[in-house]
């Protein structure tokens, strides 16, 4: 399973690899910490990034989640692909704004380890069960 976080804080990058580096060492997941938004837009328009779920910060400097999400999910490789929010926007405008751009959950910055790793392992469970229908 590969994941990819999108957040222009280092910091916040750093902290959710801390969370998740268990799952990460014990090869449960793969995954890839971007702090340039502009440079997961290029992979994206490239086709040169592969994910199974993308989790993305809404407010960056470049690019904001909302329009992230929307161009990942025009591209017929990634239209199925999980989004994920982590963000500090939790509004009910902000979330239906997510939902018409093609973000599948939204998870607040105040997440806890046990949280995040419970909800990575209940998407995998999901998706084996999906695949093996």
């Amino acid at each position: 399973m590969k994941i990819v976080f999108v957040d222009n804080s280092t910091i916040v990058l750093k902290t959710l690899k801390t969370l998740i580096l268990e799952l990460i060492e014990n090869k449960i997941i793969f995954c890839e910490f971007i702090s340039d938004e502009r440079k997961l837009y290029k992979q994206l328009e490239n086709q040169t990034i592969e994910y199974d779920i993308l989790f993305s910060e809404i407010d960056m400097q470049y690019i904001n989640g909302y329009k992230l999400a929307s161009y990942a999910k025009s591209i017929k490789k990634y239209s199925s692909k999980k989004i994920v929010a982590i963000t500090t926007e939790f509004s009910a405008d902000a979330q239906q704004e997510g939902i018409k751009n093609g973000i599948d959950a939204w998870f607040i910055k105040s997440i806890t380890q046990d949280f995040l790793q419970k909800s990575i392992l209940e998407y995998i469970e999901n998706t084996k069960k999906e695949l093996s229908e």
